[in-house]
């Protein structure tokens, strides 16, 4: 057998390593447990490759995964599209029609709908960029519609007739749509957080035992370890900025325009 600290040549019998003089008292009943279970699980997979016939898993290897529709599925567009566009409108419709309050209240209520939307999705379906696209048309169809209730009341062109109501249009469209892609962000660094905690409990105790019998291991661990916490900075950082510009794109307006 071989040292588990120095990996150096020793007798099976050994309960020192003669080379290291590292005592091997405790480690020995522990290996020898863990290749025991090895033994068992390559058992285990050779009785279970026996027993599955051959046609079939023929007939699988052939059959290749349907890949996930290319423009989302309908739940999704139903789900996580859809309804904080209906919500955007009919905040639009009660806050500056019905109630008649102040249009800070509307861009303050446009910032937190699509958010948690956004956060949802992400549980679902992972492709960032074709959702945060998703979301910004969303943004331009909400204030398209908005204008458009506008226009009807007022007997108005619902389209902007000068640059600034053009930068208007241009910033409360992107504020929506940045929120809409913060709750992307969040979704998705939920979701890893989520898997990385699944696949650090699947490891077990055997696992970390033996990752804490090699000193290289325990670097490549470490390394891990900060990258991971590198990663998890960066997408906080990021949706924190998506965030920012979202509240910046949706007030700047509105406070330059009372200013």
């Amino acid at each position: 057998m071989q040292c588990p600290y120095c990996i150096g040549e020793i007798s099976d019998q050994a309960l020192a390593c003669p080379h290291c003089t590292r005592d091997l008292y405790l480690i020995k009943p522990l290996l020898e447990k863990i290749g025991i279970l090895e033994q068992r699980v390559q058992e285990l997979e050779a009785l279970t490759a026996s027993t599955v016939p051959a046609e079939t898993t023929e007939v699988a290897e052939l059959i290749p995964p349907l890949p996930p529709p290319p423009f989302g599925t309908r739940t999704d567009w139903l789900l996580f599209w859809l309804p904080p566009l209906l919500l955007l409108l009919a905040a639009h419709a009660l806050i500056t029609v019905v109630i008649d309050l102040n249009t800070l209240y509307l861009r303050l209520v446009s910032l937190v709908i699509p958010l948690p939307f956004a956060l949802l999705l992400m549980q679902r379906d992972q492709r960032f960029p074709f959702w945060t696209g998703a979301g910004f048309g969303m943004a331009i169809l909400a204030v398209l519609g908005m204008s458009s209730l506008i226009g009807m009341i007022d007997h108005t062109s619902i389209w902007p007739q000068d640059g600034r109501e053009w930068r208007e249009f241009a910033s409360y469209a992107a504020s929506i749509g940045f929120s809409y892609m913060t709750g992307l962000i969040l979704g998705r660094m939920l979701r890893q957080r989520r898997e990385v905690l699944t696949l650090e409990a699947a490891r077990g105790l055997t696992g970390k035992v033996v990752s804490l019998l090699s000193t290289g291991k325990q670097r490549a661990d470490q390394l891990q370890a900060t990258m991971k916490k590198v990663q998890e900075v960066r997408g906080t950082l990021t949706a924190l900025s998506t965030a920012a510009l979202s509240a910046y794109t949706g007030l700047q307006s509105f406070f330059g325009h009372n200013g």
